[in-house]
């Protein structure tokens, strides 16, 4: 898949205000004319009906939402709201692969500086840079053969850079889903290895659980 350009994510929502817009990622749900937007935090935004034809070109995908809130919609208990969507893009998504002699060469060996981690919902989002000329590059994160810690999943960030000089700097953000990693539990213990553009092996570590 390709890899996609750095999108941040900013709250500037003080009060309900048409003047005021949010930054979100999310998931589109829904059918044709009632499509939803799930956030990472568990909050639920429906767009109004001037926004569902632009909604509807994402249905599935995890993306990056800039919207206006327009009223609260309070159910059981939880506030979700009504919104217009301003904008929306459509964000890098993929699953834990397992690494494997046959896949290992396309998976990758190069660094890649990964500048921030966090969980959101059922994934693992990473911030990342990379040096690119013209290529296409790949990253992935993969599921280590050796795990020698069975409280704890090792992974692996992989970058395929596929021969590509290493000219310019660019910035990207992906989202991994970790669901296959519970095997029925609430929550899995992991961490993430990777080489830096200096040569040095850095790790990410923390707790995964998705929300309810």
């Amino acid at each position: 898949m390709i890899v996609g350009l750095l999108m941040t994510t900013s709250c500037l929502k003080d009060s309900n205000s048409l003047n005021q817009y949010w930054l979100s990622y999310g998931i589109v749900t829904g059918t044709t004319g009632n499509y939803n937007i799930h956030l990472d935090d568990g909050t639920t935004l429906y767009p109004d009906s001037g926004s569902q034809g632009l909604v509807s070109s994402y249905a599935t995908n995890r993306v990056l939402v800039n919207y206006t809130i327009s009223s609260n919609k309070v159910e059981n208990g939880i506030t979700n709201y009504n919104v217009k969507v301003n904008s929306i893009d459509k964000l890098l998504l993929k699953s834990v692969v397992l690494l494997t002699k046959q896949n290992a060469d396309s998976l990758g060996n190069d660094p890649v500086n990964a500048n921030n981690f966090w969980f959101g919902n059922n994934f693992l989002n990473i911030n990342f840079s990379f040096l690119q000329s013209q290529k296409i590059h790949l990253i992935n994160l993969a599921k280590d053969t050796i795990q020698s810690d069975p409280t704890v999943v090792s992974l692996l960030l992989k970058h395929n850079a596929f021969g590509d000089p290493l000219l310019y700097a660019r910035s990207g953000f992906v989202s991994f889903d970790l669901t296959s990693l519970l095997n029925g539990k609430d929550s899995v213990n992991i961490v993430v290895n990777y080489k830096d553009y200096n040569g040095n092996s850095r790790d990410f570590k923390g707790t995964f659980k998705p929300l309810q």
